[in-house]
């Protein structure tokens, strides 16, 4: 089944709270830093995948940034400085988690108006 746009921010966030567990819990050696890659990946794939709706009505969200930074990860990886991924992982991950989280408690609000029998 094709994941929709509640997956794929559910996607995102869990991927940004797995490297913000992994930033406290472990060495930060070749396999943290492999694993934080992937993840990455993931949220640059889920945030491409997500409609041109949800975009648009976030934009405060830098999305081309996302997903340019997925493309970097899997296509040019002999190019990826660490101190950029351990500044996104300290500076931006935080407030992209919080957007989402605020995004995603909207969302369910508007589905929850939608369901609510009138009176």
């Amino acid at each position: 089944m094709t994941p929709t746009d509640e997956d794929r921010i559910g996607h995102i966030i869990e991927a940004i709270a797995l490297i913000e567990k992994w930033n406290t819990e472990h060495p930060h050696d070749d396999l943290f830093r492999s694993g934080v890659i992937r993840q990455l990946e993931i949220i640059g794939e889920a945030a491409t995948r997500l409609s041109d709706t949800v975009k648009s009505a976030h934009p405060a969200i830098e999305w081309k940034s996302i997903t340019g930074f997925r493309i970097q990860a899997a296509h040019r990886y002999w190019d990826t400085d660490w101190s950029e991924i351990e500044q996104i992982i300290a500076e931006d991950l935080p407030i992209l988690r919080k957007a989402l989280v605020l995004l995603r408690e909207q969302q369910s609000e508007q589905q929850v108006e939608v369901e609510m029998p009138k009176s």
